[in-house]
Order: C-alpha cells, then sequence, then structure tokens
C-alpha cells in the first residue's frame, strides 16, 4: 500500500506516504469541499499520490504546496492545478537537488523504507518538474463553496512557506513555518529573524487546531509552547546527522506507522 489515509473529521484526512520514516514523512491533507478538494503538499512522488486520491474523491482537486523543500513537492508534477507562492516558482520549474534541499547531509540518512521502495536511490533521486499553474500569496483566497481559506505568506523556512488559515474553523495548516518538532531555519534560503515573525503572526491569529508539515497536529497551549521554546533557541534542527541518530535511538523502527489522526487541543 503507497499510502495511508486517516480521516480526522469529514472534512479533513491526513495521507501518509509509506516507506518513509516517520520523522521525515509530510504530512499530505486532504480537504474536501463542496465545490473542489484541496491536496496541501504531496510527499516525495514515491508513489502515485492523485491515483491515490481519485479514489477517494471525484471533485476537482487543486494541489497546493507550502513549499518547495523535497518531501511536500514530489508529486505535484501529477496535477493539472499546481498552486504556490512565486517566490518559489523557479524552483518547481526546474528543481534541482540542491535548490529542495535533497543535498548534503539529506542524501546521508535512510529516508526510504528499501523493502517498501527497493528501486529508490538516493543518488539518482530527483523531483519531477512542476511548473506552478497559479499563484498563492498574502491575501488570496480559496472558496471550496462550503469553506474558505485565507492563504498567509508564512515565510522563514523558506521565502515562499505559506499558510492556509479557516478563521470559521479555527483551523490553519502551517506547513513546515509550525509544527510539533524540531523547527529547521539554517537552510540556504532560510531566515531564522524572519521566522520569529512568522510564528508571532501564528502565535497571534487565534487558532485553535495547527495541522503542521510533519508530526501530528496540535492545539493552541502546544502552539505556545513550541513559539515560545524556538524564541529561547530551543527546538531547532542543527545538525541533520545528529537529529537523525537522536531519531533512530527514539524510534528503533524508524518505518512504523504511526496514528496520527487524533488533535491535542491541549
Amino acid at each position: 500500500m503507497a499510502f495511508k489515509t486517516l480521516r480526522l473529521s469529514d472534512r479533513v484526512s491526513l495521507i501518509q506516504e509509506t516507506g518513509v520514516a516517520s520523522f521525515m514523512r509530510c504530512n499530505i491533507w486532504h480537504v474536501r469541499g463542496r465545490d473542489c478538494d484541496l491536496v496541501i503538499d504531496t510527499g516525495m512522488g514515491l508513489s502515485p499520490l492523485k491515483d491515490w486520491l481519485l479514489s477517494e474523491t471525484d471533485r476537482p482537486i487543486k494541489a497546493i504546496v507550502t513549499h518547495c523543500h523535497f518531501d511536500h513537492s514530489g508529486g505535484l508534477h501529477e496535477f493539472d492545478c499546481r498552486l504556490g507562492h512565486p517566490a518559489e516558482a523557479h524552483v518547481l520549474a526546474a528543481p534541482g537537488n540542491d535548490a529542495v534541499v535533497y543535498a548534503g547531509a539529506w542524501t546521508k540518512i535512510e529516508i526510504v523504507d528499501p523493502r517498501v521502495h527497493p528501486d529508490f536511490d538516493p543518488a539518482t533521486f530527483r523531483i519531477t518538474p512542476a511548473p506552478l499553474t497559479g499563484y498563492l500569496d498574502e491575501g488570496d483566497v480559496l472558496d471550496l463553496g462550503d469553506c474558505a481559506f485565507q492563504i498567509l505568506h508564512t515565510p522563514g523556512h523558506s521565502p515562499g512557506s505559506i499558510s492556509l488559515w479557516d478563521p470559521k474553523a479555527k483551523t490553519v495548516f502551517s506547513g513546515d513555518a509550525l509544527y510539533d518538532g524540531d523547527l529547521l531555519d539554517s537552510l540556504y534560503h532560510s531566515d531564522p529573524a524572519t521566522l520569529r515573525r512568522t510564528l508571532a503572526r501564528l502565535q497571534s491569529l487565534g487558532a485553535e487546531v495547527f495541522h503542521g508539515g510533519h508530526y501530528p497536529s496540535f492545539g493552541k497551549a502546544r502552539m505556545t509552547e513550541l513559539v515560545e521554546a524556538y524564541s529561547r533557541g530551543e527546538n531547532t534542527l542543527v545538525d541533520v546527522i545528529a537529529w537523525y541518530h537522536d531519531m533512530r535511538r527514539q524510534t528503533p523502527d524508524i518505518y512504523a506507522d504511526q496514528d496520527w489522526s487524533s488533535v491535542h487541543r491541549a
């Protein structure tokens, strides 16, 4: 089974790309609407994501990429409607490995389970080009017919990072700007000062549910803890190799499926 779907509510499902290390696996979000559906981020592209989604919906699908990194944009090319921020359009159109940060230490850690993906070769892995068919930027609105998301430009992790904010449901899809784990602000196009401003903005939204780019969803109290820890210089990913070995110690079977379907509101 290439993917696993965990249904969080009538509207939102989490799709997990199987065979990818649990602490690297991108959260692929499927949001159902009256007129169309959204898929928010698309994983590494190791298996056909569009086919999986079409088995679960008959509505048109808009594919959203919160940012251009390899673990989020690998399946974007499969979709006819591909939306993201203009600051990273050039990377998605010509996704060299350095540009999508599949380089250096990231190629030295065991991200993919060879039992599930025996043909995966870290030396030859490439993201398929996925030129955007439209842009999303601050102030834009994505209307699904029975709900609508405001687009927030939330840079810092990358210059074109975006989040999707539903003020009616008090829910935000925050990509890698904020998730319940060590945040990454040391990439070639990251900026810690900008990320601090982004986190302060996310904290001020009044959101009650955060669906991040990795790890389980969480609520307002946990969001405050994460933002305050970052402001103290904590919960940042500095050394990829050391982080990887630490994760291996914590999770002996790094490829095991984890049930992250519950939303922790505390």
